[in-house]
């Protein structure tokens, strides 16, 4: 008789399951350490097994599957309010493209809920009013905590299939959170997706997985999940500038009007300064979509989506100190997520600070809370796009003074380790050809979260924040114009040491090159952002370690129980293949409810 069972992994090994109504109740304990407890009634011996509540999913039992692509399919959310406690979801059609999955969510499958999008920002009634974003004067951007749903998530389990064409998805167990898809209004917008995960026993990776590039609806996500062992096997998991999106950069010749260098926000329909980017608060008109300028048709944020102003995470464009001409030209402003993006360069010949903002880390101001945890995060903020009004660089049509996409999600969960493997969450890098306009700002580190009992310590996870954009007006013998702000550090959570090389570093200013001094010209890094290699298992997303724990750690060959006196009876029972078991234990019930 074994009463206490080290936790040991077994390499490429096959847990044993119990389907008999009689077996051991598995309660967690400390993680994935879990107790085994026979369950004795007087007067009749029963053995309870008391399962997961989401015992339905489709847990891989054995087997190894080499992956060298992304496998996650992507559903948006349609449905305007989902309450927590709801157990479906109307869903949209799933997401297409490069490095999209195509697998159909089937019965039993498990899958991700998480809100993208969804933080409201204050704008002020005066166009010039520090305050925009955050309502904290000063800072020029930020969000409030007013209904923000954004970075909430969690697993669930499908209990019916739903083609790639979407319907409606019913779930084993009522959510833990809620979540609200709104199109752009009053209030910004708000957005949702669920993501398929499939599920293996053991992984071994024999390529790069490469996350889908955010298309404003899906994707941007990796999620890859082991039953047992993950070897990473010296491949590479990467959603590096796959994030919410840049300011797309335009040509314009100046804007009629009363507009002024001091403005935080102005519409898209006027021809003056640059877009701000795209993240948690909204998406502007328009945008850097993978390397093509997207007109998105609406504002995107509220009273405007260009100008210097940072709504959420996502950097402001260029406020041109000269609206009326278009032709001071400052620099975008850098994305944010663990920590803020920097400030975008200054305006040409006026040297007036008007460069976008950076956005801010995913925090709120007056009191301060930050909004970080391994269950609440966010993709990085996109970078804002300088002001053109000479349309220098290549692509040309002022397209090249656009900002750069923050780093993705990756999410991965595994028994154990092995093998070493880099996990890159980086924010992408804007254009550096400009020569004689503002130039954009690098996206932001996204959000990186490991679980695993082992093996990180081979994991190199880096989510930085990409570099602010170059110009060269010394090509032109000019003097300088606005670069643009560096990227805001990402943020990674893991619960075991990662390899020394893992960073979340902020992004450099970007560097005019004049004529006659070479230098940031006003344009600022972004923040460090923020690494935390341990948490407890209690922080986790809801049930993320569904198949993680529901795999009986110890086959039951047999339990007997016998009269010994009054009061006492002895008990001994006898298991084999033991898995991750600390240790028994015996209770007793008289009505089969309550246990003690």
């Amino acid at each position: 008789m074994k009463q206490v069972i080290n936790p040991t992994v077994r390499a490429y090994s096959t847990h044993i399951q119990t389907t008999a109504s009689g077996a051991i109740s598995l309660i967690s304990s400390g993680g994935r350490n879990f107790r085994a407890v026979p369950v004795v009634m007087l007067g009749a011996l029963m053995l309870q097994f008391s399962a997961f509540s989401l015992r339905a999913q489709n847990c891989a039992t054995s087997g190894t599957d080499n992956i060298n692509a992304n496998e996650n399919t992507y559903y948006s959310g349609t449905q305007t309010t989902v309450n927590a406690g709801a157990t479906s979801i109307t869903l949209g059609a799933a997401g297409s493209g490069t490095n999209f999955g195509n697998t159909p969510i089937a019965s039993g499958d498990i899958v991700l809920v998480i809100q993208m999008q969804g933080a409201q920002i204050l704008v002020p009634g005066t166009t010039t009013n520090s305050a925009y974003g955050s309502g904290f004067s000063g800072l020029g951007g930020g969000f409030i905590s007013t209904n923000l749903y954004a970075g909430k998530m969690e697993f669930a389990v499908a209990t019916n299939a739903v083609p790639l064409i979407g319907g409606t998805l019913n779930l084993a167990a009522g959510l833990t959170n809620s979540y609200a898809y709104v199109p752009y209004g009053t209030n910004g917008q708000y957005t949702y997706q669920i993501v398929r995960v499939p599920n293996h026993y053991n992984i071994k990776l024999t390529g790069t997985i490469t996350t889908p590039l955010w298309n404003g609806s899906t994707g941007g996500i990796t999620v890859m999940s082991a039953v047992n062992q993950f070897n990473f096997n010296g491949q590479i998991v990467t959603a590096a500038g796959s994030g919410f999106r840049g300011g797309g950069g335009r040509f314009l010749r100046g804007a009629s009007g009363s507009y002024s260098w001091k403005d935080y926000y102005s519409p898209a329909t006027a021809a003056a300064n640059g877009s701000k980017g795209e993240g948690i608060a909204g998406t502007p008109r328009y945008l850097n979509n993978n390397a093509v300028l997207k007109d998105n048709l609406v504002e995107g944020y509220p009273s405007g989506s260009y100008a210097r102003g940072a709504p959420g995470n996502a950097g402001g464009g260029a406020t041109d100190s000269n609206p009326a001409s278009n032709d001071q030209n400052a620099g975008g402003g850098g994305g944010g997520n663990g920590g803020a993006g920097g400030k975008g360069g200054d305006g040409w010949y006026s040297f007036k600070i008007s460069g976008g903002i950076g956005g801010t880390s995913f925090t709120t101001y007056s009191p301060t809370k930050n909004w970080y945890s391994p269950s609440s995060l966010i993709m990085g903020g996109g970078g804002g796009a300088g002001s053109s009004n000479d349309a220098t660089g290549t692509p040309g049509g002022g397209f090249a003074s656009s900002g750069a996409a923050g780093g993705g999600m990756v999410i991965i969960n595994a028994l154990a380790i092995s093998g070493t493997g880099t996990v890159d969450a980086s924010g992408g890098l804007p254009n550096n050809t400009v020569q004689i306009d503002g130039s954009g700002g690098g996206g932001a580190g996204g959000s990186i979260l490991i679980y695993a009992n082992s093996g990180h310590s081979g994991i190199t996870a880096t989510a930085n924040g990409g570099n602010g954009a170059d110009n060269y007006p010394g090509s032109r013998d000019a003097t300088q114009h606005g670069p643009g702000g560096g990227g805001g550090g990402g943020i990674i959570f893991s619960n075991g040491t990662l390899n020394a090389a893992s960073s979340v570093n902020g992004g450099n200013a970007g560097t005019s090159y004049g004529n006659t001094v070479t230098d940031n010209y006003g344009a600022t890094a972004g923040a460090t952002g923020i690494l935390t290699q341990t948490f407890p298992f209690t922080q986790l997303p809801p049930n993320m370690e569904i198949c993680q724990i529901q795999v009986l750690p110890a086959t039951i060959l047999n339990f007997n129980a016998s009269y010994a006196s009054s009061n006492n009876v002895k008990v001994s029972w006898t298991t084999t293949n033991e898995i991750n078991a600390a240790y028994y234990e015996v209770e007793r019930s008289s009505d089969g409810e309550k246990f003690n």
